[in-house]
């Protein structure tokens, strides 16, 4: 389920937050920079919603003591005790659901 906010609009607010955490500790990028391991440049891209490496944000979150909030991002995904399909294990790859149709029939490339 997404709110239908633009990837720009969502990478913006992110580095703002990232700003606003790295202010609130009173650091420059510079020295977020240096305990990241990352130029001053990727922080200010990071905070400006210009872009990065998921690389790059962890070790800016790790450098401003949010490396809690990662797992936030992206919960750990488990199907519910009582669906059957849990009974195998964790799911390796998709596949379309049974009875699903493509939209056009299958030849033999007539």
């Amino acid at each position: 389920m997404t709110d239908g906010r633009p990837v720009a609009v969502l990478t913006k607010n992110l580095g703002a937050s990232l700003a606003s955490h790295r202010l609130s500790r009173n650091l420059r990028q510079d020295d977020v920079a240096a305990q990241a391991g990352v130029s001053r440049g990727v922080v200010a891209r990071l905070e400006s919603g210009e872009g990065g490496t998921i690389d790059s944000l962890i070790r800016v979150l790790k450098a401003l003591g949010l490396e809690d909030r990662i797992s936030v991002l992206v919960p750990v995904a488990k199907l519910s005790p009582l669906d059957p399909r849990s009974q195998g294990g964790q799911r390796q790859r998709a596949r379309p659901a049974s009875g699903a149709e493509d939209d056009e029939p299958w030849s033999w490339g007539e």
